[in-house]
């Protein structure tokens, strides 16, 4: 007499609150939420493990699942989760909305950008600052930040947006591509100043997502970017 095996119980790769944009990963998140939900009868959640498992097999072939055989903790039908990566201060704030999240980042951008009035004459040449903040104190007083949120049906995001720089392509540099072609990036002093805000930014965060899948996890979305255009 055979023994059947056991198998391992599911667990999730999608977020229930969060479809992916892929095609094939859209339908393994509808799939897991009709299996996951507690009123779905037993014949119809054991038709819907069938089409999963099909329908798993479709991402793998077409590349949209990638398949790693690391095993352990977090695997999922051969697919391993992301390690979650958190920012320095995400405990400060792992229980506060992401409205009071984007308060603190402000704070944190006007705190860094007084500095250099705390240090009066001493800044630059004759202190060494080891933070890497400095740049917002050296940056240029008519540059604006705003820190703005979103929500959304997917989560909510805090958008750093850099306003009224000194001059049209102050910052940018021109540098040469891999095909030959010329193109403007941000030079030292803008890069410094985006580096900056980035991590204030990402200091709140945590992130757990692994784009090849379409599978996002983080505490909030958004980014730090240039606007050309000038604010009062």
């Amino acid at each position: 007499m055979t023994t059947a095996t056991a198998q391992p119980p599911r667990t999730r790769i999608t977020n229930e609150k969060h479809a992916p944009d892929n095609r094939a990963m859209k339908k393994i998140w509808m799939l897991e939420n009709l299996i996951f939900h507690a009123r779905t009868g037993e014949e119809e959640r054991a038709a819907a493990e069938r089409m999963l498992d099909r329908a798993i097999a479709t991402a793998q072939e077409k590349g949209q699942l990638t398949t790693k055989q690391d095993g352990g903790d977090g695997t999922w039908h051969g697919y391993r989760l992301p390690d979650i990566r958190y920012g320095a201060r995400y405990e400060e704030v792992k229980r506060l909305s992401t409205t009071e999240i984007a308060r603190r980042i402000r704070a944190d951008i006007k705190l860094a950008r007084k500095v250099e009035e705390k240090l009066g004459t001493a800044t630059g040449a004759e202190v060494a600052l080891t933070d890497s903040l400095t740049a917002l104190a050296t940056m240029p007083k008519q540059i604006k930040v705003s820190v703005r949120t979103d929500y959304f049906s997917g989560g909510s995001a805090i958008r750093v947006n850099v306003y009224n720089l000194p001059k049209k392509g102050w910052g940018y540099v021109q540098e040469t591509d891999m095909w030959g072609q010329p193109r403007w990036v941000p030079g030292p002093e803008l890069s410094a100043i985006l580096a900056a805000l980035e991590e204030i930014h990402g200091a709140y965060n945590f992130d757990g997502s692994d784009a090849m899948v379409d599978y996002f996890h983080v505490n909030y979305y958004g980014q730090v970017e240039v606007d050309w255009r000038e604010r009062p």
